[in-house]
């Protein structure tokens, strides 16, 4: 893997890459990086996939080696970002072997799928339109709240003054842990400032009605242990992308990138031909 950088709006952006030809671009999850895809790219390349195209991560504001927002980004901020990514790379600041003459790929993981499913809504405004699409237990739907989210939110709302009383400090932990597992925002947990800031924005925002609409051709690979993102939204974007094929890993976590990643490059290699 070769690595580039180039200044997007004066944030110095960072990616890795591998072949030459049409691009096919890997938009990373919360809390991933550039290096989330290692396995997954190598195994295309090893395919003969780098031959025609040009595999390339990217790393966005406030992940891997990419520095942070200024100020808390909302999900159409880094859209906007990844838009002029896209024109720098089309200009040549970056990998010199792209050839956009035919249009891009997109491969998403999760965060990843919330920047493609905001893109869905925006089709009019944005150029250049991506072709075929790799989806991978992306986020973008937001949840029911279910019973269990709505008491957490109320603890959430209430518990940090009661556990604040002294006899009940030390039971803040554990409360904590509890909450997070209920919540699955065990990504909240790891942040802090701008980016803390940045992931209430995130993921406050439901994107599932701009998934309507959408007619790429797209693989969705899910796994049926997925803890973050539920196999009930594979099937509603299934659906709401007409002609899409389903995979799901019986045995597969959230990560299915990483530890599915032979099979998942076999079957973009054919579909990216």
């Amino acid at each position: 893997m070769q690595k580039f950088s180039f200044q997007i709006d004066g944030l110095e952006a960072k990616g890795c890459y591998v072949g030459s030809g049409k691009p096919l671009i890997f938009l990373h999850g919360w809390g991933g990086n550039k290096e989330s895809w290692e396995e997954l790219m190598n195994c295309l390349a090893g395919l003969g996939a780098s031959a025609g195209h040009c595999l390339i991560a990217l790393d966005f504001p406030g992940f891997g080696e990419s520095e942070e927002p200024k100020t808390a980004w909302s999900v159409g901020d880094y859209l906007k970002w990844f838009q002029r990514v896209l024109k720098c790379l089309e200009k040549g600041e970056g990998p010199k072997d792209i050839d956009f003459s035919k249009g891009y790929d997109l491969a998403v993981h999760s965060f990843g799928g919330r920047v493609l499913f905001k893109m869905a809504g925006e089709k009019a405004e944005f150029e250049p339109k991506a072709d075929k699409l790799i989806i991978i237990a992306a986020a973008g739907i937001k949840p029911k709240k279910t019973l269990p989210i709505r008491l957490a939110g109320t603890i959430a709302k209430t518990g940090k003054r009661v556990l604040n009383v002294t006899p009940l400090r030390w039971l803040a932990p554990a409360s904590k842990k509890a909450l997070y597992k209920v919540l699955r925002s065990h990504d909240y947990e790891k942040t802090s400032g701008v980016m803390r800031e940045t992931f209430l924005k995130v993921i406050n925002e439901d994107l599932k009605d701009n998934i309507l609409g959408m007619k790429n051709p797209a693989l969705i690979f899910w796994g049926k242990k997925d803890r973050y993102v539920p196999l009930s939204d594979a099937r509603t974007i299934h659906v709401r992308i007409p002609g899409s094929k389903l995979m799901v890993f019986p045995d597969g976590k959230h990560g299915i990138h990483r530890t599915k990643a032979k099979e998942i490059a076999e079957m973009v290699n054919e579909f990216i031909k």
